[in-house]
């Protein structure tokens, strides 16, 4: 039999965003950051990632971006089996997701517009394209009187708001937030949770991975718990406990 285009196209339609069927990630020295973890996460869900230094929770961020590769095991992101992609192929998988850091990582020499626009213009956006949907993703995060300042002229979390507009301009599916409150004071911290709250209630896939116990506890999303390279507990609607 040949191959069948509408076929694949519906099984990818059917899978999760996020797949992980039994995954390990090893170091030298027999370090086991992931041992034999699997989980799914269906389009539209909110889920946090949590648990103590070391419990593998950044590990698996990592493999979601394919900075690092699984030692065994299988992953799949919107469908794509991350295990066979080629090389020359990661960096523009990279650009389907958004992603968010702690430490905002913004170009200090660009406006806020500019940093934005950048996003766009590495996937050939054209400028038209650009002029219209920068300012509507500003605008979505609060910043559209800030568009021609730098970043040195905000506060910390006016610079997390950009990093996530910049994350949301390109419409990914699925948005990676590590440690998104990890540089920024509680009233800040809450802002960005409802930002990302409401990028999910507009149908974003969103993954949190966070130390922060109160919002976790708060929100009562689906919380996966991440003890010494195992998935400890996956529960829908939980709270921070430590493992």
């Amino acid at each position: 039999m040949g191959f069948d285009l509408n076929k694949e196209l519906n099984r990818q339609e059917d899978m999760p965003v996020i797949l992980f069927e039994n995954v390990c990630k090893d170091y030298k020295g027999d370090v086991h950051a992931v041992n034999d973890v699997s989980f799914r996460v269906e389009k539209g869900e909110f889920v946090f990632i949590v648990g103590t230094s070391g419990s593998g929770k950044s590990t698996l961020i990592k493999l979601m971006l394919r900075e690092i590769k699984p030692t065994s095991g299988k992953i799949f992101i919107n469908g794509r089996d991350l295990g066979r992609m080629r090389r020359y192929n990661v960096a523009k998988y990279r650009r389907t997701l958004g992603v968010v850091f702690q430490d905002f990582r913004l170009l200090q020499d660009r406006t806020v517009y500019e940093n934005v626009a950048f996003a766009q213009r590495v996937i050939e956006v054209p400028k038209k394209e650009i002029a219209r949907q920068v300012p509507r993703v500003l605008s979505v995060v609060g910043l559209s009187e800030k568009l021609r300042a730098y970043p040195a002229e905000l506060s910390g979390g006016e610079q997390q708001r950009v990093a996530l507009a910049r994350a949301l301009v390109n419409n990914p599916v699925l948005l990676l937030a590590d440690e998104p409150t990890g540089n920024l004071d509680p009233a800040n911290s809450w802002e960005i949770m409802k930002l990302l709250e409401e990028v999910n209630r507009r149908g974003t896939t969103v993954i949190v991975v966070t130390h922060n116990k109160e919002i976790v506890d708060m929100m009562q999303k689906r919380v996966i718990y991440m003890n010494k390279g195992h998935m400890a507990s996956d529960t829908q609607k939980g709270g921070y406990r430590n493992v």
